[in-house]
């Protein structure tokens, strides 16, 4: 693998029409975030912290004309939200989402063949799960039977130390998430829209060929 990847380092550009990639980003953030609330034709909407937000997401991508990116791929989410105490425990609600997705990026120069700037956009379609402690020794399980998000990544750096190696980081972006939850009468939809800025921070990792 090494003397594939040594030979690949002398044969191989990248950014150009055909080139093709894989890779995985893992993200971390936190923060603050709006969310709009819809049961039953009933609408509210309240501001609070962000949830925490673990992301991690497999992707294939291709290069159809110089520069831009279109992408493939699924991406899991797991997030967790504190919402009350028992006693001196906290409660918390872990949300579980996978979702495929389709995405595209473009490349633009900053130190040519070397540092890039990449904003892009990214779209998912899936459905999981919730888990809700409301007890220190109680929890209740509700599904995701529809997950729609849709993400603006508005800060993304990618630095190529070697022709075939990317590495990205995404300190800025924009996200909305609908999703449904339970079933029959008692399905509940929520849009969640969040800007995360220094809040935190996603890194990924590229092979191209």
């Amino acid at each position: 693998m090494i003397a594939a990847l040594a030979a690949a380092c002398f044969t191989m550009s990248a950014q150009n029409k055909g080139d093709m990639a894989v890779g995985g980003v893992i993200g971390l953030s936190g923060g603050s975030a709006t969310i709009s609330y819809s049961n039953n034709g009933t609408t509210s909407s309240d501001k609070s912290s962000s949830p925490t937000l673990f992301e991690f997401s497999p992707e294939f991508s291709y290069f159809v004309i110089d520069n831009l990116e279109l992408s493939a791929g699924l991406n899991y989410a797991l997030q967790s939200e504190h919402i009350g105490d028992d006693g001196d425990r906290k409660l918390y609600m872990n949300s579980n989402i996978a979702m495929f997705t389709i995405g595209a990026n473009y490349y633009i120069p900053l130190v040519d063949g070397i540092l890039y700037y990449t904003p892009g956009v990214k779209f998912g379609f899936g459905g999981g799960s919730n888990v809700i402690q409301t007890s220190a020794d109680r929890t209740v399980n509700t599904k995701i039977p529809f997950a729609f998000g849709f993400d603006a990544e508005l800060g993304t750096i990618e630095f190529k130390p070697l022709d075939f190696l990317g590495v990205s980081l995404n300190f800025l972006d924009l996200s909305v998430t609908y999703a449904t939850t339970g079933e029959g009468n008692g399905k509940t939809a929520t849009t969640n829209f969040a800007a995360g800025f220094n809040y935190g921070m996603s890194a990924g990792v590229k092979y191209y060929f």
